[in-house]
C-alpha cells in the first residue's frame, strides 16, 4: 500500500508540468496591410501580386528620384508577373525590418519557410514604395 501511494504522489509531482496557469506567448503583432509603414508597403505590394492586380502593385514603385512614370511601370510588368506566379497562394512566415534612414528602409519577406524576398523601401509624400525587390532564396 505504501508502494502505491508513494508512486501516486511522484506521478502526481512529475506532471505538475501539465498544467500552465497564465500565457508565456507574447502577443502576435499585427501589421496593417497599407503604404503608412516600410512593412505594411512591402505586405501591400505582395498582397496586390497574390491577387493578380500587377497594375495595382505597379502603382507602388518608386525610383530614387520619386514614383515611376507609367512607362517604368510597364516594363516592369514582366518581373511583376513572374512574382505574380512565385507568390501565388503563399502565407507570410517571417518579417525582418532593417533602417537605414528615415526614409529608406529594407524589408525581408519569407514566404512558407522557403521563398524569401528582400524590398526597398522609400518614404515619399507620406507613404512607403517599393524602391527594388529580389529574391534570396
Amino acid at each position: 500500500m505504501r508502494i502505491i501511494s508513494t508512486t501516486l504522489i511522484l506521478l502526481f509531482l512529475t506532471s505538475c508540468e501539465l498544467f500552465v496557469i497564465g500565457n508565456n506567448r507574447p502577443p502576435k503583432k499585427v501589421i496593417d496591410i497599407t503604404q503608412e509603414s516600410a512593412i505594411g508597403g512591402a505586405m501591400l505590394f505582395t498582397t496586390e501580386l497574390q491577387l493578380e492586380n500587377v497594375a495595382g502593385a505597379a502603382q507602388l514603385l518608386s525610383d530614387n528620384m520619386g514614383r515611376y512614370s507609367a512607362n517604368r511601370q510597364q516594363e516592369q510588368y514582366y518581373n511583376l508577373a513572374r512574382l505574380t506566379r512565385i507568390l501565388k497562394e503563399r502565407k507570410v512566415t517571417r518579417v525582418i525590418a532593417d533602417t537605414i534612414t528615415i526614409e529608406l528602409h529594407n524589408v525581408k519577406l519569407e514566404f512558407d519557410y522557403v521563398k524569401e524576398f528582400a524590398f526597398s523601401m522609400r518614404h515619399l509624400d507620406s507613404l512607403w514604395y517599393v524602391m527594388d525587390f529580389r529574391q534570396i532564396k
